[in-house]
């Protein structure tokens, strides 16, 4: 497996590069309160992906969208988590739309990316910070058409949204596996047992240890999808997949955002990712950085690098950002024992 990442230009520094750039305005079609926030590459990814036969991700930003505009401190909420995922024969999947309030942006990146209509749409667990972009009334239902719709754990009120616009449902449990251009896609998580079973006093812990557990392999290359899981899922996960290899990826998107409630060193240990990412708008703590650095890259998340594009042709892995990170404090978990990480992999 190789690695490369792709350093991204932004856009401005594009336009001065020769007067063509300069004479259309990339974003001339995006209203200008969203400008700041938008995603920044625009193409059809559904043909660029058919034609190079690549899977495609493209993780979400919140671009330090103040959430709650009477927050006082002026403070960057949690916006959510959401990903687009394009599959080499140009279908393409919506992994999570985010909370409400970022469903305008959410909607400009689907229209700058070329998207008209989903061939899938994946909720990892009924919270509203994953799943209110769907059904905002100018969010992904209302506005293009969702061909499929895969959940685990059920909510009669999106089952209905989605069966209402058209979506033919689809309830994906552990051992289910689909097949799309090439990829194919096994859920590790969670059993009709565990959804009827909670271990925890607490609801928001139960959905969020339910999330769906998702990994893809497309020749060499592997992702995992976790939704908000906790330590104690990643711990049972460990245990339940011991020694089948399942849970070691190329590409993991990190557990609830990132968040120092997940992503123990024994799951690290076990996924091993060559990159890793976090949406949602939160500072890695250095601990959490550290347990992935010792088999990342690195590690990506939005609150510092922006918009990350993560793609491979089933042998290689490559990456790009929106924008450069302006803190060196990852700076030495990232060359930790870098003589044991494939050379070239940061630059």
């Amino acid at each position: 497996m190789k690695f490369r990442r792709v350093f991204a230009l932004l856009l401005c520094a594009l336009m001065t590069l020769s007067l063509a750039a300069c004479a259309e305005d990339p974003m001339a079609d995006v209203p200008e309160e969203l400008r700041a926030y938008v995603i920044p590459w625009k193409l059809d990814v559904s043909q660029n992906a058919a034609d190079k036969k690549e899977i495609h991700f493209y993780f979400m930003s919140g671009e330090h969208m103040l959430i709650d505009p009477n927050n006082e401190k002026g403070q960057v909420e949690k916006w959510g988590d959401s990903c687009l995922v394009v599959f080499p024969n140009g279908e393409t999947m919506l992994i999570d739309a985010a909370f409400g309030v970022y469903t305008p942006v959410l909607m400009q990146n689907l229209k700058r990316l070329g998207i008209t209509e989903l061939d899938y749409a994946v909720l990892s667990h009924p919270h509203t910070d994953h799943y209110q972009g769907f059904t905002e009334p100018n969010g992904v239902l209302a506005t293009i058409p969702v061909k499929h719709y895969y959940y685990s754990r059920k909510s009669n009120d999106l089952n209905a949204e989605f069966k209402n616009a058209g979506a033919e449902l689809h309830q994906i449990l552990t051992g289910d596996t689909l097949e799309i251009g090439g990829v194919k896609l096994t859920v590790l998580s969670p059993d009709q047992h565990q959804l009827d079973n909670p271990t925890d006093t607490k609801s928001e812990t139960n959905t969020n240890n339910s999330s769906m557990v998702l990994r893809m392999d497309y020749g060499e290359f592997s992702a995992l999808f976790v939704g908000d899981i906790y330590k104690a899922e990643e711990r049972r996960l460990i245990k339940e997949y011991e020694g089948t290899g399942l849970l070691d990826v190329d590409l993991l998107k990190l557990p609830h955002h990132g968040d120092t409630t997940s992503s123990t060193s024994e799951f690290a240990n076990a996924t091993t990712p060559k990159l890793g990412v976090a949406t949602g708008a939160l500072t890695l703590d250095t601990s959490l950085y550290f347990n992935y650095a010792m088999h990342a890259h690195t590690v990506l998340h939005d609150f510092q690098d922006g918009y990350a594009h993560v793609w491979s042709d089933g042998n290689s892995l490559e990456w790009e950002t929106s924008r450069e990170r302006q803190t060196d404090v990852y700076d030495r978990y990232d060359t930790f024992n870098a003589d044991k990480k494939t050379p070239g992999a940061a630059g």
